[in-house]
């Protein structure tokens, strides 16, 4: 009876819609690739990006043990937690990109479920359901409520898709500053099971000599990319692409991979690219490297942000069982025991350094942003 008071039964405010005129300027233009001269610079200065810069200023301030049930703490793709009696545990993440949302709502809704489904699947876990909180401007103007209705239909066509339904949420509204309002902000929290905690993965590189795969297609995709952010000051052109049938196979073969014992490591490339993601995994301070070669134009293999794409690590002897299960598989290089970054292209080297500096400027960018702003 209170589900259907809360699902049948509540009021439906239908309001008036209308696209922004930003909208469709955006769909027409041609996808451009940023021009880069300095990769190592711009990859460090990536890694200082709020939006991708460690997140440790925030949660190292809370227990984040919960009666010593984390087996996973933040930092890795999603935080697991033990089910006390069992030998299951729960993978939990939040995701969502206000700039794709902004640029194409329903892509963007679409990319946001998608995104935390990636967190869960590569920490080990099947995706279970989301509870979502909507963060929006004022939905009394047309516009506004356009992006509202559009986002919440990508958002409920990839829960279709990957099978996690909608199952509670909130809304904020009204966000406006001097009458602009944010970005539209759908969050997505996500929860997933993990059927054996044997199965649980995190993100950093395991051991030497581990084989590095990229799973997914780069394409030239900058709008909304933190890329575009960086060179440019502000965001245009079309969201990312994604194919919900593509990203379902891609995150079941990985996760069938993981249970089968054949994953050491997985992370989702998301905010900065295959670069940034690279860089990620070598930041547990294990004393441990990576060294892969990329193909293609080296702006676009390094921080395209295509969609439903994966950076793994697995043993050298379990490399054909992984690659008979995993999808979409590219090999391109090998985790080393010198702690080193470095990314070939066709043309070379593009990025060669030490994992302490790129660790730095990644963990250091919030704690400096605040000190700026006191």
């Amino acid at each position: 009876v209170l589900a259907d008071a809360l699902a049948e039964d509540a009021p439906v405010y239908i309001m008036p819609e209308a696209e922004p005129a930003y909208f469709a300027a955006f769909q027409a233009m041609e996808n451009k690739e940023p021009q880069v001269t300095d990769y190592k610079a711009t990859l460090t200065a990536l890694l200082k990006a709020p939006t991708v810069a460690s997140k440790e200023w925030v949660y190292d301030q809370y227990d984040y043990q919960v009666r010593t049930n984390t087996v996973v703490a933040p930092g890795s793709d999603a935080a697991v937690l033990r089910v006390r009696g069992t030998n299951k545990g729960l993978a939990m993440t939040t995701d969502c990109n206000s700039r794709y949302i902004y640029l194409d709502p329903t892509t963007g809704g679409k990319i946001a479920v998608a995104e935390a489904a990636r967190n869960i699947v590569c920490s080990g876990g099947q995706p279970l359901a989301i509870t979502d909180c909507l963060n929006f401007g004022n939905p009394e103007k047309p516009e506004i409520f356009w992006q509202l209705q559009k986002s919440a239909d990508g958002i409920a066509e990839a829960c279709l898709a990957l099978d996690a339904p909608v199952i509670g949420g909130n809304v904020s509204m009204y966000n406006e500053r001097s009458g602009e309002a944010v970005y539209p902000t759908p969050t997505i929290g996500m929860v997933g099971l993990v059927k054996d905690l044997a199965h649980v993965t995190t993100q950093e590189v395991k051991a030497a000599g581990d084989v590095v795969y990229v799973i997914g297609e780069t394409k030239l995709e900058f709008g909304g990319s933190e890329l575009q952010k960086l060179i440019e000051g502000n965001i245009s052109g079309q969201a990312p692409t994604i194919d919900l049938n593509v990203e379902a196979a891609r995150q079941a073969s990985i996760l069938a991979a993981i249970r089968a014992g054949l994953v050491q490591s997985a992370h989702d490339v998301s905010e900065g690219g295959v670069a940034v993601a690279l860089a990620e995994k070598t930041f547990a301070a294990n004393g441990l490297g990576i060294e892969v070669t990329l193909t293609g134009s080296a702006t676009t293999a390094l921080f395209a942000e295509s969609q439903s794409r994966f950076v793994l690590t697995v043993k050298a002897e379990n490399a054909s069982a992984f690659e008979a299960i995993a999808v979409d598989v590219k090999k391109i290089g090998t985790v080393t025991e010198d702690a080193k970054l470095t990314i070939n292209g066709e043309t070379g080297v593009l990025v060669e350094g030490t994992v302490e500096e790129f660790r730095s400027a990644w963990k250091g960018a919030i704690p400096c942003l605040l000190k700026s702003e006191a």
